[in-house]
């Protein structure tokens, strides 16, 4: 009896296995599970994310000059101890869902005042709020799309702020 158990759990563990992969007999084995017993971990998401977005800034001094462009990390490198302590992951998360707020407002059909959003705003508050040089009195942001973590072609640009004084 405790074999027939054990077989079972196997069973559904390599069939729970075999439908997380893109196969044409995943179609037949979902077909057949009439009580969903197979799992499908998408994690809520009907489709990963196809594009990489990059946050850049640049600072002027008061000569007119402006310094070369930074980044800013969307996301840390992934670690083993990050997946037990990330204290700064929900930061990082916030600044990437405002990045994408922001251009979702900029590139939708009637944008309005896009300098005048939240988005807009919060992000130009936290570069702004970045060290910088004694001698930078403006600031100004872009942010570029990349296909991926391997890509063929370099990051577009898709959205660049006004110059601000900080």
């Amino acid at each position: 009896m405790i074999a027939l158990a054990i077989a079972l759990l196997l069973l559904w563990l390599l069939l729970s296995a075999v439908c997380q992969l893109k196969l044409p007999l995943v179609s037949v084995i979902r077909r057949r599970d009439v009580f969903s017993l197979i799992p499908n971990w998408s994690f809520f998401a009907p489709r990963p994310g196809t594009n990489d977005y990059h946050l850049l800034f640049r600072d002027c001094d008061e000569v007119g000059e402006f310094r070369l462009w930074q980044e800013i990390p969307l996301a840390d490198s992934r670690t083993l101890w990050g997946a037990i302590w990330n204290p700064q992951k929900r930061n990082k998360k916030a600044l990437s869902d405002t990045v994408r707020s922001l251009l979702q407002i900029s590139t939708s059909p009637s944008p309005g005042s896009v300098y005048l959003t939240i988005p807009y705003l919060a992000t130009l508050n936290y570069i702004s709020s970045l060290p910088r040089a004694r001698s930078s009195v403006a600031t100004q942001f872009m942010i570029l799309q990349s296909d991926g973590f391997i890509s063929a072609q370099d990051p577009q640009l898709v959205f660049i702020s006004n110059v601000h004084r900080i």
